[in-house]
């Protein structure tokens, strides 16, 4: 009987999970399994994923077994992804907090890597929002900045446009100021409608050659699938609407 294979599944708090994978065990079953530590209810908008060599995600089918998919064949441990698969139009059409907060950690990752475009201001603006719902209320600069070391809320690309890191926490700490008062759940619901607004926010892009070798960005969001020109993920050339059954 095989021993099985030596898992990881890292969370979007980037807790991680350690689990040894069965022949049988289907990707179904361990995305149960993973979404039982949230006692996660809506885990339709949920899956697990895998980067392979090029560093590009590709998501486990929940019917098929695990290790039948195409999966990295370095080193001992397989490391598995638990993120948000199918993006939503609003926060407003979950049922469960446990969602809520899931798709806040998501969005918080995916502005600091960079991954949602948005401009300098915004990204103040939401920074804001996230200290306050992580540390509460503005205490005093010096504790701001400590919070901001370890927040991880200033995508490398903003940092480049400005003169300093100071620079930027004053824009934030500016914001922050005003927020005072506010419940965490409001800070939440605050940050995910400013990034809902934003065009690249729900869209997994695919890089993608048309017949004459030219490079595109293909999006597949809940609006439908778009084709983008390789320098411009926000504007689309065209659009396939998604049309409901």
């Amino acid at each position: 009987m095989s021993e099985g294979r030596k898992s990881q599944v890292i969370l979007l708090d980037d807790r991680k999970l350690d689990f040894i994978i069965q022949p049988k065990l289907t990707a179904g079953d361990l995305l149960d399994l993973v979404a039982s530590h949230f006692n996660l209810k809506e885990k339709e908008y949920f899956g697990l994923a895998y980067l392979d060599e090029t560093g590009h995600r590709h998501w486990l089918h929940l019917e098929r077994r695990v290790l039948e998919h195409d999966l990295p064949k370095k080193g001992p441990l397989l490391t598995l992804y638990f993120a948000v698969r199918f993006f939503i139009e609003s926060i407003t059409f979950l049922r469960d907090k446990n969602s809520v907060e899931l798709f806040y950690l998501q969005a918080k990752s995916l502005i600091s890597k960079g991954e949602i475009e948005c401009d300098s201001e915004v990204v103040f603006e939401l920074a804001a929002h996230c200290l306050l719902a992580t540390y509460g209320d503005f205490a005093s600069e010096e504790s701001t900045r400590n919070d901001l070391k370890s927040l991880r809320v200033i995508p490398t690309r903003i940092l480049e446009v400005h003169p300093s890191l100071s620079y930027c926490e004053d824009k934030i700490i500016s914001c922050y100021k005003k927020l005072s008062g506010i419940t965490r759940g409001t800070a939440i619901v605050n940050y995910m409608t400013i990034v809902e607004s934003l065009p690249t926010y729900g869209v997994h892009y695919y890089r993608v050659k048309d017949k004459n070798g030219l490079p595109w960005w293909l999006g597949l969001s809940y609006k439908g699938i778009a084709v983008y020109d390789e320098k411009d993920k926000k504007t689309p050339r065209r659009v396939r609407r998604a049309v409901l059954a």
